[in-house]
C-alpha cells in the first residue's frame, strides 16, 4: 500500500519579516532535510517531507510540502515550527503564531481492486473519493487544533481498517454468489405505467406523510390492496404449505436480541424502547416545565426513562426462536408458525424513502423448525408458492441469492462452529419500471434457512440428539402493494382480475377542503 502526501499551508508569524529575517527563515529551509530525516530508516529518505516551493505574503509563509510515508507532510509542516521560533525569536523578536493547512491532499494506492471497499464510505473530516486503485483523501482549511486530535492519522488509520476488513459472513458462507439470478419471470402484457408510485399515491391522497420518519398514514382505497394482497398470501402460499397462525409480541427485550446476535450485526438498525420511572411526581414537573415552555423538554424526559430494556420487533420471527428455548423437540413432528398481528419496526435513518423503503411496514411471517431436510424443503416451497402468485398476477419478478441474511448481516465471522446452509437466502425482487437507468425491483419476499445459528443460540436439542434447523420467510405486504401499483397504476379498471374480484369496489379518497392538493 503505497501512501503520498500533498501539502499546501502556512506558518503565521506574529509580525510581518524583514528581509534579514526572511534570509533566517530561508536558510532553515535549505537545510530542512536535516530535520526531516530525523527518525527516518535508512534506505526510506526518498519518503521523507521535501519542500516543493514557498513564499512570503506579509506575516505568512506559504509553503508546500510533499511526501511519503515517513515523515508525513503534515509532520514536517509541524517540525519546522520550532526552529523558526527559536531563530526568530531570538534575533529578531518573531513568534510562530500559529499553523495552518489550506489544502491537503493524501493518495493511498492499493493492490487491484481492494479500493472498491471504500465507495460510499463517509471518512470523518475529509473528503474520500475512489479512482482506479486510489483511494484520496482531501483535507481543506485545518488548524492546530485538529493536528492537536491527529485527525489525518485517525483518517488515514480509518482507511487502512476499512481495507483490512474481513468480508461479510455471507460470503464465505454462501455457495453460489450473491446477487445471481436464479429464476426471472417475464410480464405477457405490455407494462405502460412508469411513474414513481409513491408520487402518484400521495398525490391522490392514497397516502399522505406522517411526522414520523420513513411513516405513512394508508387511506381506504390502498389499504383494500394492502388486505388483498394479505388474503393472496396467506391462502395462496402461506395456508396452502401448512403454516398454523400464532400471535407474536412486537416488544423484543434486548435479551432475545443478544442471544440472535441482531445486536452484533445491526445494532443501528433498531428502534430502542426506554421504559419510564413509575414515579408520577416527577412526571409532574415534566408536565409543568412543558406547560410553561410551550414545548417539550426532552432533556428532563430523558432523565425518566430507565435504561434501554426492549427494541420494536425489527425481524418478526424473534418470539419464535424464544418460544423454544432450552426445550426438546421431536424432529419428525416439525412445528410451522405464521404471524400478521403488527407493524415491523426497521430503522433505515437516511435510507428511508418512498414506500419501498419504510421504517415501519407490514408483513406476513413464516417461521419453521425440524430437520434440516425439512427446513430446507420447506423454505423452497415458500419461494416457490409467491413465484406462483406473481406469475397469476403477471408480475414481473426475478429470484437472487440474497447478500444480507438478517441473522448474518454486518458479521465477519463465527466462532461457534455453526452449521450453514449453502444458501442462507433466496430473495425475490418485483420490477419497478418507473426507474429507468438500471433494471430496479423491489425485494417482496425474503426467504432464509438458518442453519444451526438460533438452535445454538437458544439451546434448542432434538430428544434423540439429531440435528435441528430453522428457516423463516417473510412476504413484505407493503412491497407487494408497491411493486403491484409500480407496475399495474392506479386505475382500478386496468388492475388484475384476481385483485379486481378481491376489493369488488374500491373506496374513495376522503376529501378536505385543503387536502389533497
Amino acid at each position: 500500500m503505497k501512501l503520498t502526501f500533498n501539502l499546501k499551508g502556512k506558518l503565521i508569524f506574529s509580525k510581518e519579516l524583514d528581509e534579514d529575517a526572511k534570509k533566517e527563515v530561508e536558510e532553515i529551509l535549505k537545510n530542512a532535510d536535516q530535520i526531516f530525516l530525523k527518525g527516518v530508516p535508512k534506505g526510506k529518505e526518498d519518503e521523507a517531507s521535501k519542500i516543493i516551493n514557498y513564499e512570503f505574503e506579509g506575516n505568512i509563509l506559504k509553503i508546500t510540502i510533499v511526501s511519503g510515508r515517513y515523515t508525513r507532510a503534515h509532520e514536517g509542516l509541524i517540525r519546522l515550527r520550532k526552529p523558526l521560533a527559536e531563530k526568530l525569536g531570538k534575533n529578531f523578536k518573531i513568534g510562530v503564531r500559529g499553523i495552518e493547512i489550506d489544502n491537503y491532499v493524501i493518495t493511498i494506492e492499493t493492490e487491484n481492486d481492494i479500493s472498491k471497499k471504500l465507495e460510499g464510505v463517509k471518512v470523518p473530516e475529509c473528503e474520500a473519493k475512489v479512482e482506479g486503485n486510489k483511494i484520496i483523501l482531501i483535507f481543506k482549511n485545518i488548524g492546530e487544533s485538529e493536528l492537536k486530535r491527529n485527525i489525518i492519522d485517525r483518517a488515514i488509520k480509518f482507511v487502512k481498517s476499512e481495507l483490512e476488513k474481513e468480508e461479510d459472513l455471507i460470503f464465505k458462507v454462501c455457495k453460489i454468489p450473491p446477487g445471481t439470478i436464479i429464476k426471472e419471470y417475464k410480464a405477457k402484457r405490455k407494462i405502460t405505467f412508469d411513474k414513481d408510485p409513491t408520487e402518484v399515491a400521495e398525490k391522490l391522497g392514497w397516502v399522505k406523510k406522517f411526522p414520523g420518519r420513513g411513516q405513512w398514514f394508508y387511506t381506504p382505497p390502498i389499504t383494500a390492496l394492502f388486505r388483498a394482497f394479505e388474503d393472496l398470501i396467506v391462502n395462496e402460499i402461506v395456508k396452502k404449505i401448512g403454516f398454523e397462525e400464532c400471535l407474536f409480541p412486537k416488544l423484543i427485550p434486548l435479551e432475545i436480541m443478544y442471544k440472535m446476535r441482531y445486536l452484533e450485526g445491526l445494532p443501528e438498525g433498531m428502534y430502542y424502547v426506554c421504559p419510564p420511572k413509575r414515579e408520577p411526581e416527577l412526571f409532574n414537573e415534566f408536565v409543568n416545565e412543558m406547560m410553561i415552555k410551550k414545548e417539550i423538554p426532552k432533556e428532563k424526559l430523558k432523565s425518566l426513562l430507565r435504561d434501554p430494556g426492549y427494541v420494536l420487533a425489527p425481524a418478526q420471527c424473534e418470539p419464535f426462536y424464544q418460544f423454544f428455548e432450552g426445550e426438546i423437540i421431536d424432529v419428525d413432528k416439525p412445528i410451522m408458525f405464521f404471524d400478521r398481528s403488527g407493524w415491523t419496526y426497521r430503522w433505515e435513518g437516511g435510507g428511508a424513502k418512498g414506500l419501498d423503503r419504510v421504517n415501519e411496514f407490514l408483513r406476513i411471517e413464516c417461521v419453521w423448525i425440524g430437520s434440516p431436510e425439512f427446513v430446507e424443503e420447506i423454505r423452497d416451497k415458500t419461494l416457490r408458492y409467491a413465484e406462483k402468485l406473481a406469475e397469476k398476477l403477471d408480475l414481473e419478478y426475478w429470484t437472487e441469492v440474497g447478500d444480507d441474511p438478517f441473522y448474518l448481516e454486518g458479521r465477519k465471522k463465527e466462532e461457534r462452529g455453526i452449521e450453514f446452509p449453502e444458501v442462507p437466502k433466496y430473495e425475490m425482487r418485483l420490477l419497478l419500471p418507473h426507474i429507468k437507468d438500471e433494471r430496479k425491483g423491489v425485494a417482496v419476499t425474503s426467504a432464509n434457512v438458518h442453519g444451526t445459528h438460533f438452535v445454538e443460540g437458544f439451546r434448542i436439542k432434538d430428544y434423540m440428539g439429531r440435528k435441528v434447523w430453522t428457516g423463516c420467510t417473510g412476504y413484505g405486504i407493503t412491497r407487494w402493494v408497491v411493486g403491484y401499483l409500480a407496475q399495474y397504476g392506479f386505475e382500478f379498471d386496468d388492475w388484475h382480475p384476481i385483485i379486481k374480484k378481491k376489493i369488488k369496489k374500491l373506496p374513495e379518497v376522503p376529501k378536505l377542503i385543503t387536502w389533497p392538493k
